[in-house]
């Protein structure tokens, strides 16, 4: 399946852009969600992979596309560059800055009242400590990016809150849920920004996460009728491809992200700038 929607939750519609970029817009119940953040919304965007074989179009596209919804909130989930890869033949190209220099260019219209948070995916810390370091001051400086690696943070909103976590990339050995989740409980709402949605495995029972937000699949990136995708780099499968999951009371939406991978190739399978909106469960 493209994605697996929970019972409950409403999708909204999408359009498709002269770059074939989709803004997605997404309903999400959360039990318990505080009074004041009913109608609340995210903007998400994922995988921009910025290379040689990007189309500094598409991340135009999907920036306006989400500032054009005026979300309160912005939500980054990583692999912004394609430096390096350690599969298939090993890398595609090193680090190079002009090609986060154009992300930038594109992205430095997000703005959102109550922040724009992010993590890092595979592809950043595979491109090397230097890339990491890039990312991470040119995003904070240009953008005011709030970068979560492994930590938490409440965001308030007319003196009721919810709480934001943020893992390092699940392959990575830094990558720490219980670390981000320190000092919190199951009295409030907990929402995880992680790029790859295989964190799901690490979630303990006793420990609340009502929503986590991720990207990495690409959505299969090629997605072929009554076959689904043929590469999907996930443990599960197909089942956080793309849409949202949910498992128990916990649930995922798996963006499939701006960009491509080794080529610059989508078969049904669109770009994606998403707008979720949080309403509570009855």
């Amino acid at each position: 399946m493209r994605g697996l929607f929970a019972t409950g939750v409403g999708l909204g519609f999408y359009n498709t852009t002269a770059y074939g970029v989709e803004l997605q817009e997404v309903t999400i119940k959360i039990k318990d969600l505080p009074e004041r953040f009913s109608g609340f919304t995210i903007a998400l965007l994922s995988d921009t992979h910025a290379s040689m074989i990007a189309n500094k179009g598409l991340f135009d596209e999907a920036a306006r596309l989400i500032m054009s919804k005026k979300p309160q909130m912005i939500a980054l989930t990583g692999d912004y560059i394609s430096g390096s890869t350690k599969f298939l033949s090993g890398a595609i190209g090193k680090f190079r800055q002009k090609y986060l220099d154009q992300l930038l260019d594109s992205l430095s219209v997000l703005k959102a009242p109550l922040g724009v948070y992010a993590v890092l995916g595979n592809h950043d810390f595979w491109s090397g400590p230097e890339a990491i370091e890039a990312i991470s001051d040119s995003f904070t400086k240009s953008l005011g990016v709030i970068w979560l690696r492994n930590r938490n943070l409440r965001v308030e909103k007319d003196g009721e809150a919810i709480n934001l976590l943020g893992v390092d990339d699940y392959w990575q050995s830094s990558c720490s849920i219980h670390r981000a989740y320190q000092g919190l409980d199951k009295d409030s709402v907990n929402i995880l920004l992680s790029h790859n949605p295989d964190i799901n495995d690490d979630v303990p029972p006793q420990m609340r996460i009502d929503l986590i937000l991720s990207g990495h699949t690409h959505g299969g990136q090629i997605y072929l009728p009554f076959i689904g995708c043929p590469v999907v780099p996930s443990k599960f499968g197909q089942k956080y491809i793309s849409g949202l999951v949910r498992d128990g009371e916990r649930q995922t939406y798996i963006t499939r992200g701006v960009g491509h991978l080794m080529a610059p190739i989508r078969i049904n399978c669109p770009p994606e700038a998403t707008i979720i909106t949080l309403e509570k469960a009855a």
